[in-house]
């Protein structure tokens, strides 16, 4: 193994080994979970899994052949990337997301103006108030498409983790005639329990994106910052119609 390779490996392992240490603490005791485990299992697969894939590269049964080696690859790859994901913006533990509860106005990270008490049109103060249990349901437009622009996402188990999930976030143009230029800033906007609530990426190819983990669904926010600001809003329990029923539900 290139030296290079070898140092991202323990990188890697020791990653997973914080964040198993990290489960441990937010279980509050309950040393032994499947989290951890998982966490730790995952920690040898830099070792254990090419091992296995020089071992035996392929099985054959009748005429259907399994690839180990580029199976196992592409799940190192995955836990790869899961586990920057969780290191970037932290893990989130949101409440249940009430995807049908009643839309909040108000301010919103200084992007929608709080409505004018003069206006007979505006929400009741008891309205107005946002959801403690999901802070950005209806803070961002309530729609996940807008002017042109869409936010979308898709939701995969954790690897090694059964109460984990790994959310691949976008932000792309659904407007043929008008796509997202490159470097155009976009801000994503996470659950208030995650370490990293607001987050600053930039349109690469047409498309920006945020990878996060999360224990369970929460509504999330995204502005466009064009001409003119483009809000987006997404329900990760209503909006991405293949998520684990565990993730929605959690």
């Amino acid at each position: 193994m290139p030296p290079l390779s070898k140092n991202g490996s323990l990188v890697f392992s020791l990653l997973c080994l914080a964040l198993a240490g990290l489960a441990v603490k937010e279980f509050h005791g309950v040393h032994i979970n499947s989290t951890v485990i998982g966490l730790l299992a995952l920690s040898t697969a830099p070792w254990s899994l090419p091992w296995f894939a020089e071992l035996v590269q392929s099985l054959k049964i009748g005429t259907m052949e399994l690839n180990f080696r580029q199976h196992i690859e592409q799940k190192v790859e995955e836990g790869q990337k899961a586990v920057a994901a969780a290191l970037s913006s932290g893990i989130g533990n949101p409440g249940p997301a009430s995807s049908n509860g009643p839309g909040a106005s108000g301010l919103s990270h200084s992007i929608l103006a709080a409505p004018d008490r003069g206006d007979t049109s505006a929400p009741d103060a008891d309205e107005s108030l946002p959801d403690t249990e999901d802070p950005n349901k209806g803070m961002f437009g309530g729609r996940p498409v807008g002017n042109g622009r869409k936010l979308s996402a898709q939701v995969k188990p954790f690897p090694g983790s059964s109460e984990l999930f790994l959310i691949q976030a976008s932000v792309s143009s659904v407007d043929p005639t008008r796509p997202l230029i490159d470097d155009t800033p976009v801000t994503f906007y996470l659950h208030d329990s995650f370490a990293q609530k607001e987050n600053k990426k930039v349109v690469r190819e047409g498309k920006a994106g945020l990878d996060f983990v999360s224990r369970g669904a929460f509504t999330m926010g995204a502005v466009v910052h064009e001409a003119e600001d483009v809000p987006l809003e997404l329900d990760l329990a209503r909006d991405v119609p293949d998520a684990p029923l565990a993730f929605i539900s959690g």
